[in-house]
């Protein structure tokens, strides 16, 4: 067996394990490797973990042993679909509908796809697309400042169960407008992580800001780290992503909604407790 082979074999190992990432409990990568399309892009964990081991990321390839993983899951789960990869990318064009079966025969999990080519999504959705057959499925995107805002409006144009924005790394202030507060049903917040000689530190003003739109539209927000600054210097938080909730975690920002509650999680909001 050649240590290509075995680096293959670990990575997939490595994605079937429960996720670190607060907002699912799972990830499925039936393909992965990307290209960059926005500023979210510069500093993507998933190029920082395969250069690390051998592997071009830019390279989109089916991974055989990964693609029926969520049958193996016999109690429903929130799964990350395309951790590794963009779900809409059209390196993957060739395998999609063969994840949407997966997809719709796993009525019992929710799957979470994020996506930074929203218009793409019309096109790449299956012959018998509806809420029926798909209402367990969540369609987001990724919105990092005000130039990606648009990406809300074409996400706008599909019929789905949830619409969710994913406000991370936040670069930038963000002003949302009730166009797009209308089109939002679900949102997540975060700061990038990263070494710390690059990472980009996303201000508390914009985290606050944001946070002010969303809640006074009765929007169910997540808070998901702070980032790696908040970790180096200012706050010192316990982890490098700056997630995990330790004593210099500020309670303001505990904060952690969903839009729908399937699969046991416990809603976090500390200002329900603010005096």
């Amino acid at each position: 067996m050649g240590e290509s082979h075995l680096i293959v074999n670990l990575s997939e190992l490595i994605m079937k394990k429960d996720s670190k990432i607060t907002w699912t409990n799972k990830t499925w990568n039936p393909w992965r490797g990307c290209s960059k399309v926005s500023a979210a892009c510069k500093f993507c964990y998933m190029f920082r973990y395969y250069n690390r081991i051998g592997i071009d990321p830019k390279i989109v390839t089916k991974q055989e042993g990964n693609m029926d993983y969520p049958f193996s899951l016999k109690k429903g789960e929130k799964i990350f679909t395309c951790s590794m990869s963009d779900f809409f990318h059209e390196g993957a064009d060739e395998w999609r509908n063969e994840a949407w079966e997966v997809i719709k025969k796993t009525p019992h999990h929710t799957y979470l796809i994020l996506t930074k080519r929203p218009e793409r999504i019309k096109e790449c959705l299956p012959e018998d697309w509806c809420r029926e057959n798909y209402a367990h499925v969540w369609l987001g995107v990724t919105v990092e400042s005000q130039n990606e805002v648009h990406r809300i409006k074409t996400l706008g144009e599909v019929k789905c169960e949830i619409k969710w924005v994913s406000f991370e790394p936040l670069l930038g202030d963000i002003q949302l407008g009730k166009e797009e507060l209308d089109i939002i049903q679900w949102a997540v917040l975060g700061g990038e992580s990263g070494y710390k000689n690059e990472v980009r530190k996303t201000e508390l003003s914009w985290f606050n800001s944001l946070m002010f739109q969303l809640m006074g539209y009765g929007i169910p927000i997540f808070f998901k780290q702070f980032g790696s600054s908040y970790h180096f210097e200012e706050f010192k938080l316990k982890d490098w992503h700056g997630q995990e909730y330790c004593k210099n975690f500020p309670s303001r920002y505990k904060i952690r909604q969903y839009p729908i509650y399937r699969h046991g999680e416990e809603e976090i909001n500390y200002l329900k407790f603010a005096s």
